[in-house]
């Protein structure tokens, strides 16, 4: 299932605003929603934009506290990573730079 509103919730949009944000109807998002929803990979995208989230973060099995630990090598600099938070601290600096 798609956590779609409970992001925007906690962003205090309504899903007007959302529509709004990806220049399609009220009703276009209504529908995404809906339990016959079906969206595709280019429509998750776009409402992963419009929220300013990664598509992985509007499913419900998302989760941020995932405990995930290692070190990541990136040309000649190693990461410690004890979190998801901190791969995804990594991954913003390294798309940063393109």
């Amino acid at each position: 299932m798609l956590r779609v509103k409970s992001i925007c919730k906690q962003q205090g949009i309504s899903l007007k605003e959302l529509a709004d944000r990806m220049l399609v109807s009220p009703e276009a998002v209504t529908r995404m929603l809906s339990d016959n929803g079906n969206p595709t990979l280019s429509t998750l995208a776009n409402v992963a934009k419009a929220l300013n989230v990664q598509v992985y973060e509007l499913f419900d099995d998302f989760n941020a506290d995932l405990l995930v630990r290692g070190y990541l090598e990136v040309g000649d600099k190693i990461h410690r990573i004890n979190n998801f938070n901190d791969l995804q601290t990594v991954f913003n600096k390294l798309a940063s730079k393109d």
